[in-house]
């Protein structure tokens, strides 16, 4: 009898929990989503309705969008509970997940999907770099493009795109699907040099031409030239070296503003530079005669990429002698007059420079330069107070030793 009572006391309590259970469950789903609409246009206006059994309070929609998180308050009419999406967040595509909050619980949640709005007018965002590559076909530019829709939201995946590029006398035209919301293409430079032009079109939008530059390739070995007005070594004429026309291995002229270094070797093994860019292929460099007889060995060279052969240039003496003389007891010397190759005075600014021995011993270097073709020293007695003095005269690779002088000091 005791077991027949405690099984039925047990069974009343199970039934009373279960109904106590479903009460609860019933009073914290009185509030549930009515729209069906999961999916919406970007742009539109989006709504989400509840149907509510609630009387007294009315819950809060809080929402979770890429631009940002905010909370939205409903308005209840007949039963529902209407939530508006702000415009702000009705443009941007993606998932926005939403949850219903009633005194700071989440009653339910959920989430819908903005997708592109197809109706409006297609814009493009073009991409092509690098903006400068070599000829050769080795290089290459990249061209990419996102289709949007009317609020900058890419549009769905595999959208057709074409894209076309032009080089010379050519135009290719390749059509592309968007993946990832973009697409892509690598432009190969051709052997020529030139300008690659390329565009992108979607649906009935197209877009500007952009410019991407073929420049030739790095330059190939080249040949070197001199002219002059005559070979004498008066150092005042210029010689003015040129490059041959430089090319790639495309045969491709070089771009304007190559440089070329001129390296130039003496006789006496003395290092010189002059420099040169390129127009048209070719670059020059001057450099000034020298003033002595030299033998100049000349090498091309643009610095890691490539160099010419080497020239060979000889200077012959504008003369084979010179006068001078002493006077004012021998403190005053004159050289000159200075002839060159034709007879005719040097050209002014030749140096000269007087050397002053005392007992086989260098004492002092003086140099001036000529002016019409003569040039005076003077050997003051305030310096110079030893009673003997020897002379060396060099000008034009020209080397002339005196007799010893003698000199009487005044006080």
């Amino acid at each position: 009898m005791k077991k027949t009572i405690y099984i039925v006391l047990s069974f009343a309590l199970l039934l009373l929990f279960a109904f106590e259970t479903a009460a609860f469950i019933a009073k914290e789903n009185t509030t549930y989503l009515s729209s069906t609409n999961k999916v919406f246009v970007a742009g539109d206006n989006m709504k989400l309705t509840f149907s509510s059994k609630s009387k007294t309070t009315i819950p809060q929609l809080f929402i979770i969008h890429s631009y940002g998180k905010t909370i939205i308050d409903g308005k209840k009419s007949n039963g529902k509970i209407t939530f508006t999406i702000p415009t702000v967040y009705t443009k941007k595509t993606g998932t926005v997940s939403w949850f219903l909050i009633d005194n700071e619980k989440t009653v339910t949640n959920g989430t819908f999907e903005i997708i592109p709005n197809e109706k409006t007018k297609t814009q493009m965002e073009n991409y092509l770099g690098p903006r400068s590559i070599l000829a050769g076909g080795k290089e290459f530019t990249m061209m990419v493009a996102v289709p949007t829709d009317g609020f900058d939201n890419p549009k769905l995946e595999n959208t057709p795109v074409v894209i076309k590029h032009q080089f010379l006398n050519n135009v290719t035209t390749i059509s592309k699907n968007t993946k990832d919301f973009i697409i892509w293409e690598n432009i190969y430079s051709n052997t020529q040099s030139g300008q690659i032009l390329a565009s992108t079109a979607c649906e009935k939008t197209v877009t500007k031409e952009i410019e991407t530059e073929v420049y030739p390739n790095i330059a190939t070995d080249f040949s070197i030239y001199y002219t002059r007005n005559h070979d004498y070594a008066d150092g005042n004429q210029i010689t003015t070296l040129t490059t041959s026309l430089i090319k790639d291995a495309y045969n491709n002229t070089v771009s304007d503003g190559t440089m070329v270094v001129f390296h130039i070797t003496t006789k006496n093994n003395m290092a010189l530079k002059t420099f040169g860019t390129t127009i048209n292929g070719i670059a020059s460099g001057q450099i000034l005669h020298p003033d002595h007889p030299d033998h100049y060995t000349v090498k091309g060279y643009i610095t890691g990429i490539a160099k010419s052969n080497f020239l060979e240039i000889d200077y012959k003496p504008i003369l084979s002698d010179f006068t001078y003389s002493f006077s004012d007891y021998n403190r005053k010397l004159t050289v000159g007059p200075l002839n060159s190759f034709m007879g005719q005075l040097v050209p002014d600014g030749i140096k000269v420079v007087l050397k002053i021995f005392h007992d086989n011993q260098l004492i002092s270097s003086l140099q001036e330069d000529s002016s019409k073709g003569m040039v005076q020293f003077y050997i003051p007695s305030d310096f110079y107070k030893e009673k003997k003095y020897r002379f060396e005269i060099q000008t034009l690779g020209i080397i002339k030793k005196t007799e010893t002088k003698n000199y009487v000091y005044n006080k």
